[in-house]
């Protein structure tokens, strides 16, 4: 099991004198297309009960938009065409049929059957899962042209033909051969022994289905790997390298199945020393609330001259010229570079870094576990402080005694209510099924996600605080790497969602220029970042000098349709209903 990854702030990127979203009654200009056959939706049966089912349907989105050519996005009509629409200046329109899923009256009687899903996989190719237990993998060839997709591969990729649910896809090569990675996710009711052991009812299964073609036109499916999580997942996305499957749950999803190479069970920590001791650190670290304290024991005949030191607010590299690094990789905290530094007495080695913030640091480099902290009689006594408020020998303790009385829980909001299991973000080694990263999210509720990049997996956005904070994925990442970074901040997001009950889909803009929450019905709120005004006003409480103002606009549907899909671009805004396709202009 791989250590515990922290997330980390970039305190750049968080604006704490923001003042809050002021109502801008600016309308923006909406453009509407009619459908001429609806929606392809199929809806929960009576067999499809459980919180799992719910979670699955309750979140898809009908929508797709086109990575390579962002004027276009696609749906899939009632009977099964794949429909495209062109967005430009002037409007939104129809302009074809774009492709057609075989065997509608067959598929749409197959018992448990879940939505049709499509995913772009290159600038020509296409995935399908039509939800019934089909995967169809089309060649486009490019889509800015009114020419009908081909189907080069089709099969139940299932055992069973077991209807499932595509939620990625990703296209890759390894040497001369093309892998298509699908995601291909479905619901399964607990027998007597997956009860046991997974403590649950039902359990949301992930089939990572891995097809290969040396020509891109014979295809064959080579490998079938299969994930197992008792509670359902909010995100799930594959590397674009297609090496790894990152996942965001309430609770851990487990490798069961590998059609190539058995799936080892983790064994237990004990097992894993072979009954030998534990070994010997390499180094020792102690801690106070201002600085972090490293001694290492150098080879004898060294001298000052034998080691480097490289320092950023982030990142250190320290070692011996031509010899081993002490210390490589990225700070568990930012540090003050002017304020640290390191001396040389004898085969000792003392290294001092100076911190930013007063927290405890659980590593001195993210994912090094060669050193022992030795815990600083001043960082106890600080701990003891703290938790000295939270404990007593009492059942009930006067809270008035002193200090103030304790928080009533009948005044907690939605917003301050978080799972009672604790949530996590994973990245899986699609080939030792070992969890390489694994961040606990906690407190940080999962809001939404959204691609802001085409050539990296769709970034989480996690609530901290009251802020919903954007991280991205990276598709590449060493072990004692931070598996995914902070590039974006909407300010006060997470207090702003929880307020909207009838919230259905939530989403940001590529460049993370504004966000959007939309209701079942008829309503969206657009959130924009800060932007400056042209003559700056005080704040009517603090006498604060406001040179920015973030406006929240508030979109009114003409239409009582549900909304089943939603896109966005950094100029346009999608939204579609059952019978109508809303196309509304953000920013020119």
């Amino acid at each position: 099991m791989a250590d515990k990854v922290e997330l980390r702030v970039r305190r750049e990127l968080l604006d704490p004198n923001f003042d809050g979203y002021k109502l801008s009654l600016d309308p923006l200009p909406t453009y509407t297309c009619k459908l001429d056959n609806g929606i392809a939706f199929t809806s929960l049966s009576e067999d499809q009960y459980s919180y799992h089912h719910a979670k699955l349907f309750g979140v898809h989105n009908h929508l797709y938009l086109d990575p390579w050519n962002t004027d276009y996005i696609y749906f899939i009509d009632s009977g099964w065409s794949i429909v495209q629409a062109l967005s430009t200046g002037a409007g939104v329109t129809i302009t074809s049929n774009a492709g057609i899923i075989p065997d509608l009256n067959r598929q749409n009687s197959v018992n448990g059957r879940l939505n049709a899903s499509l995913c772009f996989v290159s600038e020509d190719m296409a995935v399908v899962g039509d939800g019934a237990g089909k995967l169809h993998l089309y060649f486009t060839g490019a889509r800015n042209c009114s020419q009908l997709w081909k189907i080069v591969f089709s099969n139940d990729p299932l055992e069973n033909s077991t209807p499932f649910l595509l939620v990625d896809a990703v296209l890759h090569t390894v040497d001369s051969a093309y892998k298509l990675e699908c995601l291909c996710v479905h619901v399964v009711e607990c027998d007597a022994e997956q009860k046991d052991k997974y403590r649950a009812t039902h359990l949301t299964v992930m089939e990572w289905i891995t097809i290969s073609s040396g020509d891109k036109i014979t295809w064959v499916q080579e490998r079938s790997r299969r994930l197992y999580g008792r509670r359902p997942f909010d995100y799930a996305a594959f590397s674009k390298d297609g090496s790894a499957l990152i996942v965001g749950a309430e609770a851990d999803f487990v490798f069961e199945y590998d059609s190539l190479k058995p799936v080892r069970e983790e064994e237990p920590m004990e097992a894993e020393t072979n009954g030998q001791e534990k070994p010997e650190p390499e180094y020792t670290w102690s801690q106070n609330s201002e600085e972090v304290t490293a001694l290492f024991t150098l080879p004898s005949g060294l001298t000052k001259a034998d080691v480097y030191f490289i320092l950023s607010h982030d990142f250190i590299d320290f070692g011996i010229k031509n010899g081993n690094h002490l210390l490589k990789g990225q700070l568990f905290g930012d540090i003050d570079v002017e304020g640290s530094t390191w001396k040389i007495q004898d085969q000792r080695v003392e290294l001092t870094l100076s911190k930013c913030e007063e927290q405890v640091w659980s590593h001195i480099v993210v994912g090094d576990n060669r050193g022992e902290m030795t815990m600083d009689p001043a960082m106890i006594a600080q701990i003891h402080e703290r938790l000295a408020g939270l404990t007593s020998d009492q059942l009930n303790p006067d809270p008035e005694e002193g200090k103030e009385k304790p928080y009533n829980s009948q005044q907690l909001e939605e917003c301050d209510v978080f799972p009672e299991e604790s949530s996590s973000l994973m990245r899986f080694d699609g080939d030792t099924h070992k969890i390489t990263h694994q961040t606990s999210t906690g407190s940080h509720q999962f809001l939404f996600s959204a691609s802001l990049d085409k050539d990296k997996p769709p970034a989480p956005c996690l609530r901290h605080d009251v802020d919903g904070i954007m991280w991205q994925p990276e598709n590449l990442c060493k072990e004692t790497e931070l598996p995914w970074q902070h590039v974006a901040t909407f300010n006060a997001f997470g207090y702003v969602q929880a307020s909207k009950q009838n919230r259905k889909f939530t989403l940001c803009a590529p460049d993370c220029s504004f966000a959007v929450i939309f209701d079942i019905w008829r309503h969206a709120y657009v959130y924009r970042q800060p932007a400056p005004i042209a003559t700056p006003v005080r704040n009517h409480k603090d006498g604060r000098q406001i040179s920015h103002v973030a406006k929240q606009q508030v979109v009114s549907l003409e239409c009582t349709d549900h909304i089943v899909g939603v896109q966005a671009t950094s100029q346009k805004l999608y939204i579609l209903t059952e019978s109508v396709l809303h196309a509304l202009q953000i920013s020119s």
